[in-house]
């Protein structure tokens, strides 16, 4: 069987590798072109190039998927099966209706849960302690179409964006050698979507970083979870900007008012938060600072601190 594989980031390179680790290697791999990155701002091909051409693979950059260039390209190459992980670009009719068993795509949710853009972020800020991949047939609404099978894995309690991401795409990876497999057997049977229990996961802006220490403490520390490994959860201390990596939900309680600072001055830098619990700041980064453990952070903050954040 003839499949093209389209993806972009990094847990698209993943499942890449994990499909020709398993021999189901694509005829092709599409992906978006080399972007400026970093400080120099140097143009950088996407993991999924790098890997594609670490892999021997023919690989095809392209800034419009549904143009006619790449839709031709797509005729020559006559796949069986598009493969889409993660690839940035939205797939238009055309694209959709050519391959003879259709454009499948790996979504990082359980749908009909978490449609959209930051399933796995979203998850995590809502409390959830379950997620998994879904590979759905893909038409014209968004992470719409019937699925063709589901993995599930539990979201551990203080694990970050990142690190499930990680677990995530080996998950995916599986899931994307059954869902091949089921494909050259002819077993694709797919369920229809519950439009009852359809969530949807919006894209994470970067003004959603702040912390508001109005709400409950374990709303807080699943927004620091959820915000790494971008855009990284922030408050203020003394007017400067403090980058919030780590945190931990503590058993006690306080009657002072959300975003008081309880702290010794050497061990430890706790926040009372909306609900009267405390949220203790383990690793912080002051700005133009090093990220600090913090009693490191402690031992070199001479300021007194009485409040965080701005209300």
């Amino acid at each position: 069987m003839k499949y093209v594989f389209m993806g972009t980031p990094a847990i698209a390179a993943s499942i890449l590798e994990h499909l020709c680790s398993a021999g189901k290697t694509p005829i092709a791999v599409v992906t978006q072109p080399a972007r400026q990155a970093g400080r120099g701002r140097k143009l950088t091909p996407s993991a999924v190039e790098q890997t594609a051409a670490r892999l021997n693979l023919p690989v095809y950059p392209r800034e419009n998927i549904n143009s006619l260039e790449s839709l031709e390209a797509l005729k020559t190459w006559d796949p069986d099966l598009v493969l889409v992980v993660a690839f940035g670009q939205m797939l238009k009719e055309p694209v959709l209706l050519l391959p003879r068993l259709g454009c499948f795509n790996l979504h990082a949710s359980l749908l009909p849960k978490y449609r959209g853009a930051a399933p796995v972020q979203r998850a995590i800020w809502n409390g959830e302690v379950e997620t998994g991949v879904s590979i759905q047939r893909m038409v014209k609404a968004l992470d719409a179409g019937d699925v063709l099978l589901q993995k599930r894995i539990a979201i551990l309690p203080n694990e970050t964006s990142g690190e499930l991401l990680e677990r995530l795409a080996n998950l995916g990876g599986e899931a994307a050698v059954q869902a091949l497999t089921l494909a050259e057997t002819g077993a694709l049977h797919c369920t229809p979507q519950d439009p009852n229990e359809v969530t949807v996961a919006r894209k994470i802006a970067k003004e959603e970083a702040e912390l508001n220490f109005s709400e409950p403490a374990q709303r807080l520390h699943d927004q620091v979870r959820a915000l790494q490994p971008w855009p990284i959860a922030e408050t203020r201390l003394n007017g400067q900007r403090l980058k919030v990596f780590g945190t931990s939900v503590l058993s006690q309680a306080s009657t002072a008012p959300a975003g008081t600072a309880l702290t010794d001055g050497k061990t430890h830098l706790n926040v009372v938060c909306g609900d009267g619990r405390l949220l203790a700041l383990t690793e912080i980064q002051l700005e133009n600072r090093k990220r600090l453990g913090v009693e490191d952070f402690l031992r070199g903050y001479l300021t007194p601190i009485s409040t965080v954040g701005t209300f």
